[in-house]
């Protein structure tokens, strides 16, 4: 077994499962918006949540679902 394959049978399960982050690059696709209105919204405080990584901002794709809908309904009324 390589050292790659069996490192990555010691990572439990769970964390091999988990979702990746999505760039800000991903989510402005996702929403189907410019990049520079995430960055707006980060400044003013709107849009959803990011994290910085390092130098970049991550977003989790549960966040930017829940963010969305939230403000679907708000605009829309419940769904």
């Amino acid at each position: 077994m390589s050292q790659v394959s069996s490192a990555k049978a010691s990572v439990p399960r769970q964390r091999q499962k988990m979702e990746s982050l999505l760039s800000v690059d991903e989510v402005a696709e996702f929403l189907g918006i410019p990049v520079a209105t995430l960055y707006q919204w980060r400044h003013k405080g709107a849009g959803p949540e990011a994290y910085r990584v390092g130098r970049h901002l991550r977003y989790e794709p549960a966040a930017v679902r829940a963010w969305l809908d939230e403000h679907l309904a708000d605009r829309h009324g419940p769904r």
